[in-house]
């Protein structure tokens, strides 16, 4: 093994886990320089994760931040625990993440929603994408601060959250809002026309006080159809995406071949085939180009849904708007593609890996 190359030796870690990864830092000063990159590249907390890891993981970082915090590429705290730990979660964020050089993706759950005090004066200099399910006050220049960022996910707005602060990254591929006016806004003052970049637009509707369109969700669309022709999918979801969608004011928008179908919202299991439908026509009115159809739905998916995948799928071709219809996803990726005139028939492939998950699908 010594005789080994030491780029054979990175190969060969390429394929180990982090557990694997952890035990072979320990071995060898050399191994160890090799597995530390790679052991803190990409860290994930997931919604069962203690709290003590995650304060664990901010005392290696102040322990050893010239050797770690650099290595951070991708940071998810998709973690819901308890809000008397959350404030010292915050605090470390706010003073380790601006020596994360490398980090490029950062994620943070909902469980830090009141605590966005803590992006206030942070500067992530290679930060391309950034999810934040809740967020208060959170703007001060942090948009400004982040010119290259191009996928911005902000959830649900807790109120008295400030203007956003120019300029916009302008290089921005795909936004996603819960809020139609703070969304308005920012579209606003996006490229527009032939310098326009934005591809993706998700809006979610689901706050009681959205519960009929307003003006801002139609000129959002409106924004669109007249500002955005790159945009090629949209995903508007929630409780009230039907109004929306059923709105005779809503715009019919040409060049979008992308839609996600809003057949999940938190409270309710499943929707009926007379649901579906109307929301299948509504899809096909404002979006009379789509290709493929993306149904948005939980963490458990349609579980708990009465129609079959096969069912759905044979529901869209009962509907005449859709007849461009190639293909039809439904979450974790299965898919039934169109074969000829007589339907859709399950993808020979398992799964599309390109699915467009909706981040905490329950705002």
């Amino acid at each position: 093994m010594r005789s080994l190359p030491v780029e054979l030796y990175t190969e060969i870690l390429l394929y180990l886990d982090r557990s694997e990864l952890a035990a072979v830092s320990a071995s060898t000063k050399t191994l160890q320089t090799l597995a530390t990159p790679l052991l803190y590249r990409h860290i994930v907390f997931q919604k069962n994760s203690s709290i003590e890891q995650i304060v664990r993981l901010l005392t290696t970082l102040d322990n050893c931040t010239h050797a770690i915090a650099p290595l951070i590429q991708r940071l998810e705290l998709d973690w819901t625990g308890r809000s008397d730990r959350a404030a010292t979660i915050a605090s470390g964020l706010s003073i380790d993440l601006p020596r994360m050089a490398g980090l490029t993706y950062l994620a943070v759950s909902p469980a830090l929603d009141i605590f966005t005090w803590a992006f206030d004066d942070v500067t992530m200099p290679a930060l391309l994408e950034f999810h934040l399910a809740s967020w208060f006050k959170l703007d001060r220049g942090f948009l400004a601060r982040h010119p290259r960022l191009k996928r911005l996910s902000l959830g649900k707005s807790n109120g008295g959250s400030p203007p956003f602060v120019d300029p916009m990254p302008q290089g921005l591929e795909y936004l996603r809002m819960s809020s139609a006016t703070r969304a308005l806004t920012l579209l606003e003052r996006l490229p527009h026309g032939k310098d326009a970049k934005l591809a993706r637009f998700d809006l979610g509707v689901s706050s009681t006080r959205e519960s009929y369109p307003r003006r801002e969700r139609l000129e959002i669309l409106r924004l669109i159809e007249d500002e955005f022709p790159t945009c090629l999918q949209v995903n508007i979801f929630g409780q009230h995406a039907k109004s929306l969608l059923d709105d005779p004011r809503a715009p019919s928008i040409d060049h979008v071949a992308r839609v996600g179908v809003p057949c999940y919202h938190h409270g309710i299991s499943h929707y009926t085939d007379a649901d579906l439908r109307a929301i299948l026509v509504g899809v096909a009115r404002v979006f009379p180009s789509v290709r493929t159809l993306d149904f948005l739905g939980g963490e458990d998916g349609f579980a708990n849904h009465p129609l079959s995948y096969q069912d759905i799928a044979r529901l869209v071709q009962t509907i005449h708007g859709l007849r461009c219809v190639e293909l039809v996803v439904f979450p974790h990726g299965e898919a039934y593609s169109r074969s000829g005139t007589d339907g859709f028939e399950p993808l020979s492939r398992s799964r599309v890996d390109d699915y467009p998950r909706i981040l905490w699908p329950e705002l």
